[in-house]
């Protein structure tokens, strides 16, 4: 039984669905404490240089992930969308996101989290035509923090690895895990470098995969090992 965790991203990086779709079940972690200037409510898209698209929120200060909301005062949809239209609306794949995350953007969301959460699962289901066991951590009880909240998570869905960013290796108290019967398997960032993409399309792995969805017309199992 593979587990994988992580935060609930806006338009996360390919390598995070990768996280997901090598594992059995997947967790979304909102029920710690949010960290500014992450990628929760910010992502990066490509027009002739790297930017920024980032959903304004309102005072984050001492609140966990679940709890922060979306300052919709802002007109933040007009400009996300007006932006992602004007680079991709002549792009092989941007019906996929008229029809499976243009609705999402037309929802009213009071937190980010939930609207985070839509997009990412909608990607995971009609992208890469997957169904994924997932869950939020606000529905299940947790008591610990750090390396101990992940172990605690594996033992509580009976997982025996636990896949984990390459950063892990810089905060996670391997021990804990090999205590516990819990084999660490740390993800390969490279799966994507070495492949020849169709259409020419030039992959940037820091984007969002936003970028590489719109770009690339199919589900992408055989990128994905």
């Amino acid at each position: 039984m593979k587990i994988s965790i992580h935060q609930p991203q806006y338009l996360p990086w390919i390598h995070y669905f990768k996280k997901i779709l090598i594992a059995d079940i997947f967790i979304f972690l909102d029920n710690v404490q949010y960290q500014k200037n992450s990628l929760i409510n910010r992502n990066q898209l490509y027009n002739n240089r790297n930017f920024w698209l980032t959903i304004p929120i309102k005072n984050p200060s001492n609140k966990k992930i679940c709890e922060v909301k979306i300052d919709n005062s802002k007109n933040w949809k007009k400009k996300h969308l007006d932006t992602i239209k004007n680079i991709y609306s002549k792009k092989i794949n941007f019906q996929f996101f008229l029809e499976y995350l243009l609705p999402i953007y037309s929802k009213n969301y009071e937190y980010l989290a939930d609207f985070n959460i839509d997009l990412i699962q909608s990607i995971l289901k009609n992208y890469f035509k997957k169904n994924i066991k997932i869950y939020r951590q606000k529905n299940i009880i947790t008591n610990e923090k750090g390396s101990k909240l992940i172990v605690e998570i594996c033992k509580y869905f009976g997982a025996n690895f636990y896949i984990s960013g390459k950063g892990g290796k810089n905060y996670l108290d391997e021990d804990s895990f090999l205590l516990n019967n819990i084999n660490l398997q740390y993800l390969d960032y490279n799966f994507l470098n070495e492949k020849k993409l169709k259409n020419n399309y030039i992959f940037k792995p820091e984007l969002s995969a936003l970028d590489l969805i719109l770009n690339i017309k199919h589900d992408f199992d055989d990128y994905i090992k």
